[in-house]
């Protein structure tokens, strides 16, 4: 660092040779006598001073990362053969030839292709949460518009069901999933390769996390309702296949989107959707499935999940206790 020369230097061009010689440069002369230097404190750094650096979070591997962008070529050249196939094969509307294979096979194949980053991603609820909501009313408003173009659907089967109907079917269909639920829990168990942990981060704690898991609960009964047991459902019939066959169909790729459960999960999620296809079959109405589906949402995350994802712990761990 540049400066002000030192006590006693002089220029190049000063004879030095009769001066007595010089102090260690640990002292000055001021006043004629010599002192130690005066050194200032160390003080201590900004970095100590704001404590240890939080470590930061585990990045996935390179390995991980190239088979989530091969999955995410895959599900792109997945979608453009599907439109080639409708444009060669079929005859339906353009609409329908981009819609029906983003529905069945690109979002399907874009939630297996994250797979391999679940274990490496720190979860935030809340953000979660608000990014589903908005994600899922976005699929199910332009699945919703698409199907109010089909044939016989009035509209997009949210027929009023009387009322006795809709509390009757709202309440089998609750249960029916329940007992799915509940039917699988003991397969998951034996077969293992479901995701406890990332499911119980996922759960919420504080009343302002129930409250929007409430919303989020409500959204994916309107929104997947609309889009898997709506326009799904009813645009396949435009191929030929039945309505049965149609409710099997629109079943698969539903299972999928769930593919963070685990194997078991994505099965489970399809045996569920089967289930609550029926009432959209037998009574052309979507509004039993949207309660049920809502209620299933809210039955699991805010009741029935914490006691089955808890019973996972090995037995000399006990789960944190969820927060008031």
């Amino acid at each position: 660092m540049n400066g002000p020369p030192p006590d006693g230097f002089s220029g190049p061009s000063q004879d030095r040779s009769s001066e007595p010689a010089q102090e260690p440069p640990s002292q000055r002369r001021e006043g004629g006598s010599a002192q130690p230097s005066q050194e200032p404190p160390s003080q201590p750094s900004e970095d100590a001073a704001a404590g240890p650096t939080p470590a930061a979070p585990p990045q996935p591997p390179p390995e991980a990362l190239a088979r989530v962008r091969r999955r995410l070529r895959g599900a792109a050249w997945l979608l453009a053969a599907g439109v080639v196939a409708g444009v060669v094969f079929t005859s339906l509307p353009v609409l329908d030839v981009l819609a029906l294979p983003l529905l069945y096979l690109f979002l399907p194949m874009v939630a297996v292709a994250q797979l391999p980053l679940l274990d490496w991603e720190e979860w935030e609820r809340m953000p979660v949460y608000l990014g589903s909501i908005v994600a899922i009313l976005t699929l199910g408003l332009i699945s919703g518009l698409l199907a109010l173009r089909l044939e016989d659907v009035a509209p997009a089967g949210l027929t009023l069901l009387p009322a006795g109907a809709m509390v009757g079917w709202t309440v089998g269909l609750t249960l029916t999933g329940l007992l799915v639920i509940l039917a699988f829990r003991p397969v998951e168990d034996w077969l293992g390769g479901g995701r406890p942990e990332l499911l119980r981060q996922l759960l919420p704690e504080t009343p302002r996390e129930r409250t929007v898991f409430g919303g989020l609960s409500l959204s994916a009964g309107v929104g997947e309702e609309l889009a898997y047991r709506g326009y799904a459902f009813q645009a396949v019939q435009l191929l030929g296949v039945g309505p049965w066959g149609a409710a099997l169909l629109s079943s698969v790729p539903f299972g999928f989107l769930h593919s963070y459960q685990g194997p078991v999960g994505v099965v489970r999620t399809g045996a569920m959707g089967f289930v609550l296809a029926v009432p959209v079959v037998l009574t052309g109405s979507l509004l039993p499935s949207m309660a049920a589906h809502a209620l299933i949402d809210l039955l699991v995350g805010l009741l029935l999940g914490p006691r089955l994802l808890s019973s996972s712990d090995p037995p000399d761990l006990v789960p944190p206790p969820s927060a008031p």
